[in-house]
């Protein structure tokens, strides 16, 4: 059966209550110590880790309380699905905006600093070698030519999605940080498989929860590959609620899934996800199966960070026979294992 492209999305409402906002003052200490940070070559895996440790001191240094205990919270397994934070440190001064997805040379590393320092000690960052050369913070902007494309380069609607979709489980990041640069309005947008489960029928959440699908790797990989079949929604060994889906194309493997996959995009098209955007100093931190995130149209200036975050490399170093500190891994390497 043909593949079936990733989800339309609908009328997005205004994000309702919940960020946290650091003080001033806090986000003004914070950024005066990250200052003498240089972004090391994330090649050398020492220098990398050492970044990474001094990040994380200084993230526990200017949080207050309560911020940390909300982080710790978030990275339990149970934890919410999604988390905003508001008013974090910036460079002073920035670079133009990158057109070609890659890192300005002359990028201070405040930001970094800070995406490294939120996810602490607890989590590890993961990339893949196939995209963005393997970066462990990746540079979300509009690329010039991509301006249509269904992707982090574009400026078209971006529908629903889960990232990385196409790799088994045990392989994919548990989670996903966004991390303002330069946005003046464009906005992602979040669903969650929560939202999905309550709106769905009964028989369609049956079917949804089958392993009768299957997730295509996307184009920035440029590679040419399937995931395993595999469900979109389902409940896991401790009861909660997770949802998979592919930004590039989602194959239906029966006929019960074609009828399924097509009311799935009906319904999702009905619901009401919430809006962030990721200005300035705003963080998004979401868990990438348990919810679906998308993106506005939008024409003026957008610069987002990103990163992949999980609780452990162990599998994916195993797999690769990569080093203990490896964080960036083969796709192709992984979906062979």
């Amino acid at each position: 059966m043909a593949p079936v492209s990733g989800f339309t999305l609908p009328e997005a409402r205004t994000v309702a209550g919940g960020p946290l906002r650091l003080a001033d003052r806090a986000r003004n200490e914070w950024t005066r110590e990250a200052r003498v940070l240089s972004f090391p070559d994330y090649r050398d895996l020492d220098a990398w880790t050492n970044f990474r440790e001094i990040s994380a001191k200084l993230a526990e240094r200017h949080l207050p309380t309560h911020f940390l205990e909300t982080l710790r919270d978030f990275f339990t397994p149970c934890g919410a699905p999604y988390l905003i934070l508001e008013n974090l440190p910036v460079d002073p001064t920035l670079p133009a905006t990158p057109t070609d997805g890659m890192r300005p040379r002359d990028k201070q590393a405040i930001s970094e600093a800070v995406m490294c320092g939120l996810l602490g000690k607890g989590n590890e960052i993961l990339a893949f070698l196939n995209e963005k050369n393997g970066a462990p913070i990746q540079e979300i902007a509009p690329i010039p030519g991509m301006e249509r494309a269904q992707s982090n380069a574009g400026r078209v609607r971006f529908g629903f999605h889960s990232d990385n979709a196409f790799l088994p489980r045990r392989f994919r990041q548990k989670g996903i940080i966004l991390y303002g640069l330069r946005n003046e309005s464009a906005a992602t947008l979040v669903l969650t498989a929560d939202q999905i489960a309550e709106a769905a029928p009964v028989e369609l959440a049956v079917s949804l929860a089958k392993p009768i699908f299957r997730h295509a790797c996307p184009a920035s990989f440029s590679l040419s590959a399937f995931s395993l079949p595999c469900p979109i929604l389902w409940r896991d060994e401790l009861g909660l609620l997770r949802v998979s889906a592919a930004s590039s194309s989602i194959e239906p493997l029966t006929p019960e899934a074609s009828e399924a996959l097509d009311r799935f995009r009906k319904l999702v098209m009905d619901l009401e996800p919430t809006r962030v955007v990721v200005r300035p100093g705003t963080a998004l931190l979401f868990k990438d199966d348990r919810v679906l995130h998308g993106r506005d149209s939008f024409a003026g200036p957008r610069w987002l960070q990103r990163a992949y975050f999980t609780d452990s490399l162990d599998a994916l170093r195993k797999a690769t026979r990569s080093s203990p500190y490896a964080f960036a891994f083969d796709a192709a390497a992984l979906l062979c294992a």
